[in-house]
C-alpha cells in the first residue's frame, strides 16, 4: 500500500471539479466527489486515462479534523493544489485548493485542510473496494 503523500501525487486532478463533499461523522470520513479522478503511472500525467474514475470518490479516513477557509462556500467548481504538510502522530495533514463559484460568475478558492489516517479513490457504488495503491 502506498504511503499517503505518495498515493496523492499519483493522482490527476486538473480540470476537473468538485461536485460533492459528504462529511461521515459515524465513519470519521471525508468524502470529496469529483467528476473525473485519472492516475499518474508515470512522471507525469500524460492524458493516461485507462484508471479514470468517473464521479469518483477522494476518500479520507479516520478522520479528527476538516476546516475550510474561508468558512461558509460550499465548493462546486475547478480543484487547485492538493499540498501534502506532513505527519503529526498518527494522522497526515493535507490541504486541498477547492472553489466555490456562484451565480454571479464570482470564484473563491476554498482551502480545504484534512487531517486523516488514510486517503483512497472510491467508485461509485464500490464503497467495499476502495483503491488504495
Amino acid at each position: 500500500m502506498m504511503k499517503p503523500n505518495e498515493f496523492l501525487t499519483s493522482i490527476y486532478l486538473g480540470d476537473r471539479a468538485c461536485k460533492a463533499i459528504v462529511l461521515d461523522g459515524w465513519k470519521d470520513e471525508v468524502k470529496i466527489q469529483i467528476d473525473s479522478i485519472s492516475r499518474v503511472r508515470g512522471e507525469h500525467w500524460d492524458y493516461y486515462t485507462d484508471e479514470d474514475v468517473d464521479d469518483g470518490f477522494l476518500v479520507f479516513e479516520g478522520v479528527d479534523h476538516v476546516s475550510f477557509d474561508p468558512p461558509g462556500l460550499i465548493p462546486n467548481d475547478v480543484i487547485g493544489e492538493i499540498e501534502f504538510l506532513g505527519y503529526k502522530d498518527d494522522r497526515f495533514i493535507v490541504v486541498i485548493e477547492l472553489t466555490h463559484g456562484d451565480e454571479d460568475s464570482k470564484y473563491t478558492t476554498v482551502r480545504t485542510t484534512i487531517r486523516a489516517k488514510a486517503v483512497a479513490i472510491e467508485k461509485p457504488g464500490e464503497e467495499d473496494a476502495r483503491i488504495r495503491d
